[in-house]
């Protein structure tokens, strides 16, 4: 058997020691990626609004609404439709849930926006221009453990107004 001088024993022991430290270095990262994706659902679905649960606040109902998401993390694609006493009216938002800046327009609206993950919910902040007309606000948007629901919370600052809404829809069979 080969006898190892002290200095070339010294430098396997520290190979090692460098190896297990880069593993556990590679375990953990491995493990808080896991833990990160588990906090972040995928919110993708066809989502009808449920009236009866939800809080208009100071704006009248509306007759109905729907969420249509397509959700590959980090992008999102929401088409929110809803019908009025004004009739159908259809947004469409481009987002990533990375914090950059989306900006999207359609017809005389412009919309920039940043999205978040936050505790399991995804929050936008956002700025519309619609003509003359500027608004700003935030969706918070949270699925039940079941998939069944979507709530979301919204709050609109529009001139001097704010105001709050929750808002709640039902997963959609079709």
């Amino acid at each position: 058997m080969k006898s190892l001088d002290p200095i070339t024993s010294c430098r396997r022991a520290g190979w090692r020691t460098h190896t297990g430290l880069l593993s556990v270095i590679v375990f953990s990262s491995a493990t808080w990626l896991a833990v990160a994706q588990a906090s972040r659902p995928n919110l993708s679905g066809r989502w009808e609004l449920d009236k009866a649960r939800s809080d208009f606040g100071s704006f009248p109902p509306v007759k109905a609404a729907m969420e249509l998401i397509q959700h590959q993390e980090p992008k999102l694609t929401i088409a929110q439709i809803w019908k009025d006493v004004e009739g159908e009216h259809t947004l469409v938002w481009q987002l990533t849930t990375d914090g950059s800046e989306n900006r999207t327009r359609q017809n005389e609206t412009e919309i920039a926006s940043r999205s978040l993950w936050m505790d399991g919910r995804l929050v936008t902040e956002w700025r519309m221009k619609r003509g003359a007309q500027l608004s700003e606000g935030t969706y918070d948007r949270s699925i039940s453990e079941d998939r069944k629901t979507l709530t979301v919370g919204v709050r609109q600052r529009l001139a001097s107004k704010e105001i709050a809404q929750h808002l709640v829809f039902v997963e959609s069979a079709q």
